[in-house]
Order: C-alpha cells, then sequence, then structure tokens
C-alpha cells in the first residue's frame, strides 16, 4: 500500500484548494469528511472523484467494501496521519474524505412545493433549510445570487446529509422562479409587513415557500413578485423567528395541508 506522506503531494494540494469557495466554483467539486457523509454520498446521485483515506482506516475500509458489496470506479488514497488532518478542515477527522463532483439540476414541472431561498448568510440555518427540506419531502431548495455557499464546511456539516438527496438550484436571475410561476407554481413569501395568516394560505398543490436574508427578510424583487405575503402568527411576542425556523414550519404546514 502506497501512503501520501507530503503535504507538497499533486493530490493533497488540489484537495485543500477546494476549501476556498472560488476553487470549488471554478473546478465544480467539494469536500466532505467522516464515514456518514462518504456513505451518504456513495448512495446518491453525486458522482466521486476520489477518496483519502488516513493509512489506520484501510481494515474499516474494507470490511464497508465487502459488507455493501460496493465498488470502487474511483482512486482511492492512503494518507499519512499528519498530511490527512492539514488536509481536511475538522480538528479531529475520522479519517476519511472524499471529493464530490458537483451536478447542474434543473426545476421540475410537477405537483409538490419547492423551497426559495433569498439571501440567507448564516450557514447552519442554510444547512438546517437542506435538512428541513428533504425531511418534507421538498420538490427542491432554490437559492438566489447572495445566498451563502452552500458547499463550505459549515453548510454541508448542518445538512447531516441531506445535501445528497434533495435538489439544491441556483437561480441567480430569477429565470427558474419565473419558469415554475408560468408552469402554473404560486409564490408565498414570508414576511412581518402583512396581516395575512399564514395559515389560513391555501397550500396545496404547485406551491413556492420563500423565506429571506435573517436580517432583512425577502429582497424587494422576491416580494414583488410573490403571489402572497404571509405571515407566521406568533402569540408569544417574539418580534421574529429564527429563519430556518419558519422555513420549517412552512413546509410541514405545507406537508400537512396535502395530506387531507
Amino acid at each position: 500500500m502506497d501512503i501520501i506522506r507530503s503535504k507538497d503531494n499533486v493530490h493533497i494540494k488540489e484537495v485543500k484548494k477546494l476549501k476556498e469557495k472560488k476553487y470549488r466554483v471554478q473546478k465544480g467539486k467539494f469536500l466532505i469528511e467522516g464515514f456518514r457523509f462518504v456513505r451518504e454520498a456513495l448512495y446518491s446521485d453525486f458522482k466521486i472523484s476520489s477518496i483519502f483515506l488516513k493509512n489506520d482506516f484501510e481494515d474499516k475500509w474494507k470490511k464497508f467494501l465487502l459488507k455493501e458489496n460496493f465498488r470502487c470506479d474511483f482512486p482511492v488514497y492512503f494518507v499519512e496521519k499528519d498530511v490527512f488532518k492539514a488536509m481536511v478542515n475538522t480538528e479531529n477527522p475520522q479519517g476519511i474524505a472524499a471529493v464530490v463532483e458537483n451536478r447542474e439540476l434543473k426545476v421540475k414541472n410537477e405537483e409538490g412545493f419547492y423551497v426559495l431561498v433569498d439571501k440567507i448568510q448564516d450557514p447552519g440555518n442554510m444547512g438546517t433549510i437542506i435538512r428541513s427540506a428533504h425531511a418534507s419531502g421538498a420538490l427542491g431548495v432554490i437559492i438566489t445570487k447572495g445566498t451563502v455557499d452552500i458547499y463550505n464546511e459549515k453548510t454541508l456539516r448542518s445538512t447531516m446529509g441531506s445535501i445528497f438527496h434533495v435538489p439544491v438550484i441556483y437561480d441567480e436571475d430569477l429565470k427558474k422562479i419565473e419558469l415554475l410561476k408560468k408552469s402554473g407554481f404560486k409564490l408565498i413569501g414570508s414576511s412581518l409587513d402583512t396581516d395575512i395568516n399564514f395559515y389560513d394560505a391555501n397550500l396545496k398543490g404547485k406551491v413556492i415557500i420563500a423565506v429571506g436574508n435573517e436580517g432583512n427578510g425577502l429582497s424587494k424583487i422576491i416580494q414583488d413578485i410573490s403571489d402572497i405575503k404571509v405571515k407566521i402568527p406568533m402569540p408569544g411576542g417574539a418580534e421574529s423567528l429564527n429563519v430556518s425556523a419558519a422555513a420549517s414550519i412552512m413546509m410541514f404546514e405545507t406537508v400537512r395541508q396535502n395530506l387531507i
């Protein structure tokens, strides 16, 4: 077994570049860490470019391949402990990481709902919304220009693997939203500047739920194209809800209405 022992190894240097957004965008790839994440990726529609294992992780990897009857069609590299730690982001890495290729996705004109995320900045909020979208069976998550990078380490970790199970679609010019609206989707904007109770809204059929930036809410352009603006009632008197909490409430109310 050949082991990579130098931080200057060409493969290690390429992986370390993926810690920066500009390289993730340029290469169309991102880095994931941990056995659970790698396993989720292996059984998803994403393509893995390569896997890196700390040299003491070999036995666990072989047992996994044998148990799952899985065959690799990508290179697997074994890496010395200190080199592996320098390559990844976590302080105490599990010993497995993978480079995954991004994928281009299109919106689908079918019954169900999308979540539109408009300029959200916090990675934890973004990851939680993706996780809730997966759990609630959303058709996908649509993100606008100015939204946090979904492939940075904090966002990925917050998704708990859901990133591999719900489509996340970029819509920088809102053409995809326009297409969905023309196909019969109703855009419902979350806003504090309305008297319409969210629970009075009809969420059956084709719906897009829109949530906005943590401090400023939905941008004016999204508000202007919304078919209806709604407010989640807060009888306790709080000024607002965390955006990921608000998004989750809206998603599962959509689920509830469609089960009736």
